[in-house]
């Protein structure tokens, strides 16, 4: 039997999930549901990495992945948002969920282990943060269908002409 999953990324994934709603609207798959719904800090529930959505290593036991698409999502991601402590992350796809036409926070830089990142359509706007830059193992990253700007230099690189 293998361990539970790092308490300090339970503690993490926990208060990310109570910080959103669940909308059906917020997803525009009609065979969407919502991976989050069922999660428990009781019983056998405590391990995040039986978690639908959640990805972890096979011997550390570190969340590494990440995929909450397509989950009716609904709220903010700010700054000082538990998502951002889960240092150990290889793969995050939030696409498809509704954001608020927030901003994605400097603190993606915390993510630093990251090699692909899917937020597309999940509406968020304003600048896309030069911190992604500093995202230095990232070879995915979609922003599409978003409200997003990049005026920033040094990120028109980051375009495919």
């Amino acid at each position: 039997m293998h361990p539970l999953c790092h308490d300090e990324e339970s503690r993490a994934l926990l208060p990310f999930k109570q910080s959103l709603v669940i909308n059906e609207s917020a997803s525009s798959d009609p065979s969407t549901y919502s991976k989050v719904a069922s999660r428990k800090v009781d019983g056998e529930s405590r391990d995040c990495c039986s978690w639908d959505g959640v990805e972890c290593d096979r011997d550390s036991r570190h969340v590494i992945g990440l995929d909450l698409s397509s989950s009716c999502l609904y709220g903010s991601i700010d700054s000082n948002s538990s998502l951002f402590h889960l240092v150990q992350l290889r793969r995050l796809n939030l696409a498809d969920n509704d954001f608020k036409n927030s901003e994605i926070p400097s603190e993606i830089r915390n993510l630093s282990r990251l090699f692909h990142l899917n937020l597309s359509m999940s509406v968020f706007s304003g600048q896309i943060p030069a911190e992604i830059l500093e995202l230095s193992k990232l070879v995915s990253l979609d922003l599409g269908a978003n409200s997003l700007k990049l005026q920033k230099t040094g990120l028109q690189h980051l375009v495919k002409p």
